[in-house]
């Protein structure tokens, strides 16, 4: 295998990673609780890797480049993302709702990117952009959902 062909399937497979990492271990700085920060940490970026890696590969797969293929592909990775935030918080039992939010919040980041930057030269800045982005949009909905189960989970105690 050629090293052009190693970087590019590799590439994205760190960034994933990363973005996951990154995104878990702020969600749960405010706990006071590392142990647990770097378990989510270590959690959603094994979540988000798998997460993104295995619908882009599949869209690969099944059709050309379309539409919907972006928005395929940041449902299912923000969906697995979301649940792999939720096991690493101890948050199970509530982890359809940060699926749901993590797939709403990056497919939708996931298709708008795909049609606005699709063509940008150079190829790594379109992976960085596109990483950026999907964190943003993917984090805020996450966000906003552990937010809500938090919110929910402190109003229940007496």
């Amino acid at each position: 295998m050629g090293g052009a062909t190693w970087v590019a399937f590799d590439a994205p497979h760190i960034g994933f990673a990363i973005m996951g990492a990154l995104g878990g271990a702020l969600l749960c700085l405010n706990r006071d609780d590392w142990k647990r920060t770097i378990i989510t940490a270590f959690a959603c970026a094994i979540g988000f890797d798998i997460g993104f890696l295995f619908p882009f590969l599949v869209s690969l797969a099944i059709w050309e480049p379309t539409y919907g293929q972006g928005f395929f592909i940041g449902c299912i990775g923000g969906a697995i993302g979301g649940v792999s935030l939720g096991l690493g918080l101890k948050e199970w039992r509530r982890s359809w709702l940060l699926a749901l939010a993590g797939a709403v919040g990056f497919g939708i980041a996931a298709q708008a990117i795909w049609n606005i930057l699709r063509g940008l030269e150079p190829q790594v800045l379109w992976g960085a952009i596109t990483l950026v982005i999907w964190g943003i949009v993917g984090g805020a909905s996450l966000g906003a959902a552990l937010g809500y189960i938090e919110k929910k989970d402190i109003s229940r105690q007496p």
